[in-house]
């Protein structure tokens, strides 16, 4: 009688926790994941594995347990100082614990390398399926004031390359809602100067997907400004709008790092100024304006209507501002 053969899953688990990741990125590369993905899913393991050396140095693959994921969310959730390990923020780490929205990116990617784990047979049980979300509240998320964003575009020192650029990459970002990393990709062949047009190609964006988007005259001039003045200051061609003093690309830690030293030149403490709050600065004001949640949603690249309503964060006072203006007795005289 021929006997059917079982697989001990136990049995092939001799490896160190860096050998099934490094399996699991090579997965993910073939899937097609963006650099960007492939980049947090590897920094969000650093993270992992550095509990795990400082907790349980000696822990195996087939004796973790889902008390030991529990553990690790609890520790970013509590204990986690914020920026910690960051290269240039750790000096200015003081509060305890990661935010929720922090915490489930983290998780999301933890899920997924758990999942893997157990579909590829190196993990019995699936500890993807137990773990939950943390619970956000919603319009948490600030916006630049109209006085914060002239004093931040007055902090950089135009008659140096440097600040000249940073002072075109944040009013790029004001003006198009672009995510920074679309911005940074940009090249001077994505730009129709004449129609005011920025071609986003699929590879550049988050969800993959090609989106055209407008801007003014006057961004338009200051980019081809840059342009030409990267041209001369390199003598050639670039094809990256938003340079190093070296002529390679801006990196997105390094346009973090300067827009953040103008926010604390300028003072501004009652929005985080990062460049994503440029992308709600700018969703905010479009709707201020009179723009429309269809048009606001092509521009940003948003498949959901409900992702907008995320960038959307009004006061008390926007609110009366807007009321001022669109109530339907203005027309009663």
């Amino acid at each position: 009688m021929k006997r059917m053969r079982t697989t001990n899953v136990t049995n092939t688990l001799h490896h160190p926790l860096d050998y099934y990741f490094s399996i699991f990125i090579r997965a993910k590369q073939v899937e097609g994941l963006k650099p960007r993905t492939l980049k947090d899913h590897e920094s969000h393991y650093k993270y992992l594995k550095l509990w795990l050396v400082k907790h349980y140095p000696t822990l195996k693959l087939e004796e973790l347990t889902a008390d030991h994921v529990r553990q690790y969310l609890h520790y970013m959730l509590n204990e986690r100082t914020q920026y910690e390990n960051h290269p240039t923020l750790e000096k200015h780490s003081h509060k305890q614990g990661l935010s929720p929205a922090t915490v489930n990116i983290r998780t999301r990617t933890l899920r997924c390398f758990l999942k893997f784990l157990h579909d590829e047979k190196y993990l019995q049980e699936n500890f993807a399926k137990r773990l939950r979300l943390q619970k956000v509240e919603e319009d948490t998320i600030g916006a630049f004031t109209k006085e914060e964003m002239l004093l931040l575009l007055s902090q950089p020192n135009q008659r140096e390359y440097t600040g000249f650029r940073d002072y075109a990459l944040m009013l790029m970002l004001l003006d198009t809602g672009m995510r920074i990393n679309e911005a940074l990709q940009m090249q001077v062949n994505h730009i129709d100067f004449n129609k005011l047009l920025i071609q986003i190609p699929a590879s550049h964006s988050k969800n993959s997907k090609a989106r055209t988007v407008p801007i003014t005259r006057k961004t338009s001039d200051l980019i081809k400004t840059l342009v030409d003045e990267n041209n001369q200051q390199f003598n050639r061609v670039i094809p990256y709008v938003f340079l190093l003093n070296n002529g390679e690309p801006l990196t997105y830690h390094q346009a973090y790092s300067q827009i953040k030293s103008y926010g604390e030149r300028a003072g501004i403490i009652s929005a985080r100024v990062s460049p994503h709050t440029f992308r709600h600065t700018f969703s905010k004001m479009f709707i201020m304006n009179g723009g429309d949640v269809f048009t606001l949603q092509k521009i940003l690249g948003h498949s959901d209507i409900k992702m907008c309503r995320k960038y959307v964060q009004m006061t008390q006072n926007d609110l009366t501002d807007k009321h001022e203006q669109t109530s339907p007795i203005q027309i009663i005289k």
